[in-house]
């Protein structure tokens, strides 16, 4: 058994060797080798420490502060007079709240580079808000939009400092729906912000915290305060007399109906001008923050407007017109919001506006997309999602368990069981019959334990853990369960307590199953293997800890982490709505999560398990349907494709509205709830510079006969009548020119052709990128300008073992990575993981397909634009110069009277290891047809057309044949 580690000596090396690192005077990421020379010299200097630390561990943690990379910030900017202000307001600027907060971020050991980055950002930020220092009346909006739990409450704590520093004299955080919400972001300012604990006005608070202790003197004062019940209360606020144009004033609210109409009341009753409609504030700057601006904040009513202009009769949605009122009481007021799903604030019309509410919340002045450190774990990690062809990544192995047993099959459908998709309020869950959880969620709760113990064993004793399980969206349910899961630990508990070796022999074969393979595989430098015999020890101690939480609205249990934050909360949270958005769970570990929706924002909202995970990541686990996995992995690639096109627009200095209309014709299903996309309901989609391929297939005989038969007649009609080569080849490539093998292709093909195959061609109801009906819908109405009426085509000939025949043309069937990979049960073949009514592959395209048809010049301009515009480095890795040109680049090339069609017969064996660890070909889709899979990459056009579709509730198409 290892040497336990002393922890204060512990963090006393590490904060000796944070000392002498950060006087570097460069922002260059620090190699592992440079922060372990610097741990070994103090050692050496300090040989009692060697005893009781760990040096490994130093050096891992060290490794997370001071070598995490985070790219470049994009912004896009309105056309308007705005101009830059803060560089020449800086030197009279005394930044006392924003110094304080940087030392507590330091003191936190936030890594370096993120502190740097949220300098950059929130200066940016900041000056493209309203200048208070200046009398001039101002109204800004804009947006600032960043992973789910990857620091947003930080970025805007910081840009709340730095307001304050240069003048902002009212700070309203718009906080959610929720008390719990409300209170977590409350305290949170308390630490970043005000520096005291935010008793009820007219308390005297005597409790320094967080900055305070590192500062005391800056002066903020509180309307609004951090216990559960602390929301805005006028009556108080007036008895008391607190008046804005001093210190800074604070308010955390809920974006409540009542809360909202009491802040106008107020601002009714004290402001400092008047008005036709009651008192206003001149010469009092407003800095109004909107946290989870897509949630609550949208106008719901769906404004009409004749001729462009909005109908000033219009009633907004509650809470939209009176952020909107408060807003308008201002006469120097800037409004950010900040989301991780912007979709919902991109669909407001950006010429919403009444005469009552004032200008709508659409981000008119800036959108700013914030990049995540390359130590957040976000969708893209969990799932291994990526654009870029040279990533192969399979995501996180192990961290991502498939949950089957949660319901019953009847017929077609899940209907029964312990809980179905679509159970009632008054459903009671029932696993065989009986009132306890399933195998899975027992399972689950039994990792939970082990995590806790792990933690402690690892010297994480002081760390909160939870375990997140949101399976229904009602409280009577919840209740239900909660007592499930409490009856479970019960037994988990006596079991470890009284169960002797076998129980402990049971965790052993958990822990072994569940963890040890995954930890092993993942290497992770902070992630320090603990022997069993440690596990087991701390295994009596800390389960007797755990607590089970229901966090609903009508229960009283409470997420008390502040007050355990001595000794660390474990806590089993169940609930819903209010787990859903916003809150943010210490130290989620364990998520057992079966709620469904189909709408991008909602689903990805409710992913509370992104985020960072110093010290504990390998022992993390997502337990979701593989249903639920599959549509994470479908939005994942929708939102990373929207971050590129916003990274190319801000090149091209486009603004928030030309933004707003690319997210309205992103050829993507369902991005947000139809009620908060009233403008944008009938979705008006263009393709031009964009590229469509199926990745979702049907297994259905008959649907896969159609569209081998459509391919099959496509080429027999197409043989020789057009411009035909056989094995065409590239004139560039960065590894010398590329040859397509045994591959065919036609110029100079009309576009019926390809017409003719999109009607025949049928696609699965899940491949909204590439449905067949609204491809040949857009082509068709770019044709009536004569555009995309010549198309070439490329049959594409690849690796498989398998030789498909199509028009009397044969070629080598093209592999393509399963989504899930491949499974082998003893004693059977392999077969693909997730395969059933439909085969979902990560990619179609191999990227330099689309240069198929780019001749020399064309591919040396669209090498030279790339790297006159290289893409945004990502990570620290990405410091190379493009090696070839960006798709887009290269679809700039085409005529916009030229369309490209890939065409793919997809193998369907493949060479996979043998028992003996030789090759062996198997079938691993057993199906009677090749999956036939289309690409097709679109020219950039400028008078481009849009076809119009709506969405239905079942993310169904209805075809709309009116533009």
């Amino acid at each position: 058994m290892r040497e336990m580690i002393d922890q204060e000596s512990q963090t006393h090396l590490v904060g000796m060797s944070q000392f002498h690192l950060s006087q570097r005077k460069t922002d260059e990421l620090l190699t592992r080798d440079e922060i372990a020379r610097t741990v070994d010299q103090l050692l050496g200097a300090f040989p009692e420490l060697r005893e009781r630390v760990s040096r490994d561990g130093a050096i891992a943690q060290l490794g997370t502060i001071f070598s995490t990379f985070i790219g470049e910030e994009s912004i896009l900017r309105g056309h308007d007079t705005h101009r830059p202000w803060l560089d020449g307001h800086r030197a009279s600027v005394e930044w006392r709240f924003w110094e304080r907060y940087r030392a507590l971020l330091i003191q936190r050991r936030i890594p370096q580079p993120a502190i740097n980055a949220l300098d950059r950002i929130t200066d940016r930020t900041l000056e493209l808000l309203g200048n208070p220092a200046e009398p001039t009346p101002f109204n800004r909006r804009g947006m600032v939009v960043g992973d789910v739990q990857a620091g947003k409450t930080s970025n805007y704590t910081g840009l709340v400092c730095k307001a304050a520093d240069a003048g902002y004299k009212v700070i309203i955080i718009l906080a959610g729906l929720h008390n719990n919400l409300r209170s977590q972001t409350q305290i949170r300012l308390d630490e970043g912000f005000v520096g005291k604990v935010s008793v009820p006005v007219g308390e005297a608070p005597n409790t320094v915290v967080g900055v305070g202790r590192l500062n005391p003197s800056p002066v903020v004062n509180w309307a609004t305060n951090r216990t559960e019940r602390g929301d805005f209360n006028r009556r108080i606020m007036n008895h008391f007399g607190v008046h804005p144009g001093g210190p800074p004033l604070l308010f955390v609210v809920k974006k409540l109906r009542s809360v909202l109409d009491s802040v106008l009341a107020w601002i009714n009753a004290t402001g400092n001008a008047h008005e036709a409609h009651g008192r206003r504030f001149v010469g009092i700057p407003l800095l109004m923050i909107d946290d989870e601006a897509d949630n609550a904040s949208i106008d719901t009513q769906g404004q009409s407007f004749s001729k462009g202009r909005p109908d000033p009769e219009h009633e907004p949605s509650a809470i939209n017109a009176r952020i909107r009122r408060i807003l308008g009481r201002f006469d120097q007021a800037s409004y950010v919001g900040y989301t991780a799903t912007p979709f919902a604030n991109i669909f407001i019309h950006p010429d919403a506006e009444t005469g009552g509410e004032f200008q709508d919340l659409f981000p008119r002045d800036f959108i700013i997309n914030i990049p995540s450190p390359d130590n957040y774990v976000g969708p893209a990690r969990v799932f291994g999602v990526s654009l870029d062809e040279d990533d192969v990544s399979p995501g996180l192995p192990g961290l991502v368990l498939e949950v089957s047993d949660h319901a019953e099959s009847t017929a077609s459908r899940e209907t029964r069981g312990w809980m179905p998709p679509g159970h009632k309020s008054d459903h009671r869950p029932l696993f065989r019959g009986e009132e306890r959880v399933p195998l899975s969620l027992e399972g689950a709760i039994a990792c939970f334990a082990l995590v806790v113990a792990v933690r402690r064993a690892r010297g994480q004793e002081r760390q909160h853990n939870s375990m997140l399980i949101h399976v229904t969206r009602f409280q009577a349910v919840q209740r239900r369960v909660v007592e499930q899961v409490q009856e479970c630990l019960d037994r988990l508990k006596n079991d470890v307590r009284y169960g002797g070796s076998a129980a402990l022999d049971r965790m052993r074969a958990i822990w072994e199953e569940m963890f040890v393979e995954v930890s092993d595989n993942l290497d992770l430098p902070d992630c320090v293997p603990v022997p069993w015999e440690e596990i087991a020890t701390n295994l009596r101690l800390t389960v007797e800890t755990i607590r089970t939480r229901e966090i609903n609205g009508s229960s009283a249990d409470v997420l008390d982490y502040d007050e355990h934050k001595e000794a660390g909360l474990n806590v089993i949270a169940v609930g819903g709505d209010k787990l859903a958005r916003g809150l943010t769970l210490e130290g989620l570990s364990i998520s057992y999560f079966l709620r469904a929706s189909r709408m991008y924002d909602t689903l990805m909202q409710m992913g509370r398990w992104f985020g960072y995970r110093p010290g504990y990541l390998d022992l993390c686990r997502l337990f979701t349907t593989s249903d639920l996995a599959d549509w994470y992995e479908h939005i994942t690639l929708a939102s990373e494709e929207l971050r590129r096109e916003f990274d190319r627009m801000e090149i091209m200095r486009a603004t928030p509205r030309e933004f707003g209309l690319r997210v309205r014709s992103h050829p993507t299903l369902t991005v947000t709830s139809r009620v908060k996309m009233r403008h944008g309901s009938e979705m008006r989609v263009s393709f031009a510079g964009d590229v469509s391929e199926t990745t979702v297939f049907s297994t259905d005989p008959r649907i896969l006969d159609t569209n081998f038969r459509a391919a099959d007649d496509l080429f027999g009609k197409l043989g020789d009548r057009f411009r035909y080569t056989q094995s065409p080849q590239q004139q560039r490539g960065a590894n010398g020119a590329h040859r397509w093998n045994r591959s065919h292709f036609w110029t100079g093909v009309p576009a019926d052709y390809v017409l003719e195959l999109l009607d025949r061609f049928r696609t699965h109801e899940d491949a909204s990128r590439a449905s067949s009906q609204i491809l040949a819908k857009y082509i068709r109405r770019q044709n009536q300008i004569e555009e995309l009426t010549d198309w070439n085509i490329l049959l594409v000939g690849g690796d498989g073992q398998e030789y498909v025949t199509l028009g009397g043309l044969t070629v080598p069937s093209v592999l393509r990575q399963p989504k899930g990979g491949y499974s082998k049960s003893e004693g059977e073949p392999p077969r693909v993981i997730g395969a059933g009514e439909r085969f979902v592959i990560r990619r179609l395209l191999n990227p330099r397909d689309e240069g198929v048809d780019i001749g020399p010049e064309g591919y040396d301009t669209a090498m030279a634009e790339t790297l006159e515009n290289p893409p945004k480095r990502r990570r620290a890795d990405d410091d190379r110069p493009p090696s070839k040109p960006a798709e887009v680049a290269l679809r700039r090339q085409r005529r916009p009277s030229t369309g490209l069609l890939l065409v793919y017969p997809l193998a369907r064996e493949a060479k996979l290891t043998g028992p003996d660890g030789g090759e062996i070909l198997h079938t691993f889709l057993a199906i009677p047809k090749p999956v036939i899979g289309l690409g097709i990459s679109f020219p950039y056009s400028t008078r481009a057309q849009s076809v119009t579709y709506v969405v239905n509730s079942v993310y169904g198409i209805e075809d709309d044949e009116e533009a």
